[in-house]
């Protein structure tokens, strides 16, 4: 009997040894990555998959990983959370923390990583971009751009293009005329997501184009989303349901053109359920994401954040979007 007892403390020992060195392990990491923080703390992804016991706090994260509030509403395959920012309180969650092709949703980091460098003044919405080459993405059913080598453009341009039209290859110009070249400029929208707890997300391309190691959660375009409302630039563009500019050719002339938003709440084709007020959002479509949808939004003195993604159509989209909304009643 004696020897069972001592077996069994040998066992419990060796496990909180373990347990210790693989924390001290994770805490001299975050030391070494982040030298001037003195402590860190987690959201629920970054331990996900070294844990299926881990005791979360809710200081951790407002969303659990297997809350599936009103997730009855919606299939099984599709991603869905509600948040009601102000009160921190989760009005609707389904698949919150499981990966998805973020599709054109992509284009928020794009744009919050062109909005930082124009806030830290290496770039200027003013500036001239030349195009320097001819991208091609027509093998991924993208029609040609109506920009080629030697064209100029401005940053502001793009901008609006990029998050309005959700066009595909001003995403591609910013990224290279931002960090020099495409890898370089998605190095810093990785950085930029970890840097906002967005642990459980990839970026392969500024555009959004499906690649497999091209990943995002409803959570983490969540909290995407909610800086994107912290940059005025970004909130200003999203006012807009049309937008008239112009872009010169290689021989300096003038060719004006036009871009309209892909979101049907801000064209009016859908109507917003009564009181509520758009104030940031980005749409995405491909094959592998469906259609999907990310909003910051306002009713009755409160913020709330919705995001939806795999619906079939548009109008599931439309539908699922107005589904959530109307739980805030």
């Amino acid at each position: 009997m004696r020897s069972k007892y001592l077996t069994r403390n040998l066992i419990i020992l060796v496990l909180l040894v373990l347990f210790v060195s693989i924390v001290c392990i994770i805490n001299n990491h975050v030391k070494a990555a982040y030298p001037d923080v003195d402590s860190a703390t987690y959201v629920i992804d970054h331990l996900v998959h070294q844990s299926d016991n881990v005791d979360f706090h809710q200081e951790d994260t407002i969303v659990y990983r297997d809350d599936r509030t009103q997730a009855d509403l919606f299939p099984e395959d599709y991603y869905a959370l509600l948040i009601n920012e102000s009160d921190q309180t989760v009005l609707a969650a389904k698949n919150v923390h499981q990966r998805m092709y973020p599709a054109s949703m992509t284009k928020m980091m794009t744009a919050i990583v062109v909005a930082d460098a124009i806030e830290a003044g290496t770039i200027s919405l003013d500036d001239m971009v030349e195009i320097t080459q001819n991208y091609d993405l027509t093998a991924e059913d993208v029609a040609p751009s109506q920009l080629h080598r030697g064209y100029t453009i401005s940053v502001k341009d793009l901008l609006y293009g990029l998050m309005l039209e959700s066009n595909n290859y001003y995403a591609l110009y910013l990224a290279e005329y931002v960090g020099g070249d495409i890898q370089s400029f998605c190095d810093r929208m990785n950085q930029k997501a970890l840097e906002l707890g967005a642990t459980n997300t990839h970026f392969m391309n500024p555009h959004g184009l499906d690649d497999p190691n091209h990943y995002s959660t409803a959570y983490d375009m969540y909290l995407i989303v909610k800086e994107v409302h912290n940059h005025q630039i970004l909130r200003d563009i999203d006012g807009f349901d049309t937008y008239t500019y112009t872009f010169y050719d290689s021989n300096g002339a003038a060719i004006d053109t036009e871009s309209t938003a892909t979101n049907l709440f801000v064209t009016g084709e859908v109507s917003l359920p009564a009181t509520f007020h758009l104030e940031s959002w980005k749409t995405g479509t491909t094959d592998g994401a469906g259609n999907c949808l990310a909003m910051y939004l306002t009713k009755d003195g409160k913020d709330y954040v919705v995001v939806a993604s795999s619906g079939n159509s548009k109008a599931d989209l439309y539908n699922s979007i107005i589904r959530l909304l109307c739980l805030t009643d």
